[in-house]
């Protein structure tokens, strides 16, 4: 028996095919190379020009005196070595390239700067022949004979190391430390270190130091 009111039989329709694939947008890849580009552009011209014309050294702040000292008798704190003066008395005294701590001289100090020299010549003398310069010229300051100077003092001194005699540094700074405890009173005749510095001293950090029992 045949079944009526049977569906149409209906046409089979075709696969679908897919989209084709739009093309990407690369406007925003360029844009990032550019911006890359220009920004390697823009470091290789300032390590050009920081080696061309390197920034200036920073300069060393300058340490104010207390013109009116307390009764601990401090002076200054942290003075750089490029400003001590003449006749300044150190407290906690170790290197001569360290920064001190300047005291009056009548309050508990280990140290004082008693001289400053200007080497001559314009090529490096060489280390060995500059030691033994400023060995003399620090131990040809007149000091106090009153002071009582004994086995328990030494020299110490700064002076130029070949790179900072190159800078034009000439300069030979010159201390007395004891070796042991603190004095009271000054290790110069009175009335010395009023007497105007040889020089000043640069580049401290690079200069070298030699200490030579008294």
């Amino acid at each position: 028996m045949v079944e009526k009111n049977l569906p149409e039989p209906q046409a089979a329709l075709p696969p679908l095919q897919p989209e084709p694939e739009k093309p990407k947008r690369r406007g925003g890849q360029w844009a990032l190379m550019i911006i890359a580009v220009l920004a390697l552009a823009a470091a290789v011209v300032f390590v050009v020009l920081r080696i061309i014309d390197p920034p200036a050294s920073p300069v060393a702040n300058n340490v104010e005196r207390n013109e009116s000292p307390g009764l601990d008798g401090i002076v200054a704190t942290e003075m750089p070595p490029a400003q001590l003066e003449l006749g300044d008395c150190l407290r906690d005294f170790d290197s001569p390239l360290d920064p001190q701590t300047v005291v009056t001289c009548d309050s508990a100090h280990n140290a004082q700067m008693i001289g400053s020299f200007e080497v001559s010549g314009t090529d490096y003398p060489g280390a060995n022949e500059l030691l033994t310069q400023s060995e003399d010229m620090c131990k040809s300051v007149s000091l106090d004979p009153s002071a009582g100077l004994d086995s328990t003092w030494t020299y110490h001194f700064s002076r130029p190391s070949e790179s900072t005699w190159g800078q034009g540094d000439r300069t030979v700074s010159c201390f007395l430390s004891v070796s042991e405890g603190n004095v009271r009173s000054s290790l110069l005749p009175e009335g010395a270190s009023d007497a105007p510095m040889d020089g000043e001293s640069t580049e401290e950090s690079s200069k070298a130091e030699e200490t030579t029992e008294s």
